[in-house]
């Protein structure tokens, strides 16, 4: 199974991420969670992410 691709640098999730969920083999995090449920997600200032569901 391949990695998800991070939405904040288009890579695949970094293995060592603090915020990766760990019950799942291909990775992801609260981000590409977002992005499966539709919602979108709004980066501001390359620093704070804003997530609209």
């Amino acid at each position: 199974m391949k990695d998800r691709i991070c939405p904040l640098d288009g890579k695949p999730c970094e293995k060592d991420w603090p915020d990766r969920f760990h019950d799942t083999p291909d990775g992801g995090c609260q981000l590409t969670l977002v992005q499966d449920m539709g919602g979108k997600l709004l980066f501001v200032d390359g620093q704070e992410v804003i997530m609209l569901l």
